[in-house]
Formats: C-alpha cells, sequence, structure tokens
C-alpha cells in the first residue's frame, strides 16, 4: 500500500523560507525526504538555512528573491525546475509587517508595501508553478494567511489584514481553476507564533494576547508547519479550497 503521508524525493519551493514559519516547513519537508528551494532576499539567512536542510539529510536550493517581483520569482521557479524537472509543492509564506498605525495616519506606500509583500507574492508564485503542475497532473499549493484574515486582529496592521483576508479568497478561486488538474489549493491561518518580532510587536499587548487564546499560550513555528505539511502531502487529495485555522482555540470558523 502507497504511504499517503510520504513526500519521499517531491520537489518543493517555500517563500520565506529562511526564517520563522516558512523554515520550520523547508525544514520538515526536507525531514520527509522532499528536495527543498527556499526563496528570501537576506542571503546570509539563506546560506543558514541552507545549513539546516540539508543537516537534515535533504538535497536544499536557496533562490536569492523576492517573491514580489516578477522577474525574481520567474528566474528563482526556472532554477528549481532545471534542477530537479518537477515541482509538486508550493508553500507561499512570504509575508508580514513592521508596525501599525491608525487608518488616518496609514501611508499609501506602506499599504502597497504590505500587499504586495503578503499577497502579489502569493499571485507571482502561483502563476509560476502553475504550468509545472499542470503538466505533471499533480500539486500541492498552501499559502499561509493568518488568524488577522479570519477576524478583526487590533495588534496586527490594516494592510496585513486585508491581504491575508484576500489571500483567502485567492485560495478558493484558484482551488477551483486547478482542481480539474490534480492541483489542491489551501490555506492555514495561524494565530501568534512568538518570533522575535512578533515579540516586539505584541509586548504591550501580550498579556490579552494570551487571555484571548484557550490554549493559553502562542503557537511554535514547527507547530503551524505541521499543518503545512499535511495539506502538502498525497493523502490530502480530497481537502481543497480551505482554511485551516491554527490559533489555539483563538478563532474557531
Amino acid at each position: 500500500m502507497d504511504d499517503r503521508s510520504s513526500i519521499r524525493g517531491q520537489v518543493a519551493i517555500v517563500t520565506g523560507g529562511t526564517a520563522g514559519i516558512g523554515l520550520a516547513a523547508a525544514e520538515r519537508f526536507a525531514q520527509e525526504g522532499a528536495r527543498v528551494a527556499v526563496m528570501g532576499r537576506d542571503p546570509e539567512r539563506g546560506a543558514a538555512a541552507l545549513g539546516r536542510l540539508r543537516a537534515r539529510g535533504g538535497e536544499a536550493l536557496y533562490l536569492r528573491g523576492d517573491a514580489a517581483a516578477r522577474e525574481e520569482v520567474e528566474a528563482g521557479f526556472g532554477r528549481a525546475l532545471g534542477a530537479w524537472g518537477r515541482l509538486d509543492i508550493l508553500v507561499n509564506c512570504a509575508g508580514g509587517f513592521t508596525g501599525t498605525a491608525p487608518v488616518e495616519a496609514l501611508d499609501e506606500a506602506e499599504w502597497d508595501r504590505v500587499l504586495a509583500w503578503n499577497l502579489k507574492s502569493a499571485f507571482l508564485c502561483c502563476r509560476a508553478a502553475a504550468p509545472a503542475m499542470k503538466r505533471a497532473r499533480y500539486g500541492r499549493i498552501v499559502n499561509v494567511s493568518s488568524i488577522a484574515g479570519r477576524a478583526p486582529v487590533l495588534e496586527a496592521a490594516i494592510p496585513y489584514g486585508a491581504a491575508k483576508a484576500a489571500l483567502q479568497g485567492l485560495t478558493r478561486r484558484l482551488c477551483v481553476e486547478l482542481a480539474p488538474h490534480g492541483i489542491t489549493v489551501n490555506a492555514v491561518a495561524p494565530g501568534v507564533v512568538l518570533s522575535r518580532r512578533a515579540a516586539e510587536i505584541h509586548k504591550e499587548r501580550m498579556h490579552l494576547v494570551l487571555a484571548a487564546i484557550p490554549l493559553g499560550r502562542t503557537a511554535e513555528a514547527e507547530e503551524v508547519a505541521d499543518a503545512i505539511w499535511y495539506l502538502a502531502t498525497p493523502g490530502a487529495s480530497y481537502i481543497t479550497g480551505v482554511t485551516l485555522d491554527v490559533t489555539g482555540g483563538r478563532f474557531m470558523g
């Protein structure tokens, strides 16, 4: 009997894969025997990520580039396809925000930047991945959204919440288009994962954040990576168009 949880020998591209949830997902894929390409803008982080992936016995590539820049996405995906000849899994994890502001103080350039970082990047990468997945009649796309796209979260920036909600809409629309080609498209919506950046953003409100989480703690990046891994397996073949909440019970859709 085939192992429906196995991704051994498959090829995955993870954007935002040099840190945080993206790196945790890439490490899980490598541990499971997949070949993994991580895309990110910082070559030092890229080199460190490669070391961690290869230490887990996986074949790995670092694709230096901005997932919101078309030319860099096309070049990076072309490099991965040239090296391995296939693309089975795409995880769109590039994104985030650096600060919050009330709507009247929100700069238009910041709005555009955050939407590009969190939403345009996923569009460009899905567009780049679709031809190879269609040829293979197989694919798994997992978009990393956020609880901020599911519910009003005051500690999240306005354009971030808007982009993450739109990412769920993109997930549903692409699900319908790509399903006839054997490609599933899903999203995960994490709650607070306590990275260094998140700790700084939430430091004044952390007691309120924790009080709203039934499990009473923030998530580990590896816990979100486990959800991403499942949606990327052959065993998730009849799950498409959904957003899986990984929030410790803070959001119940």
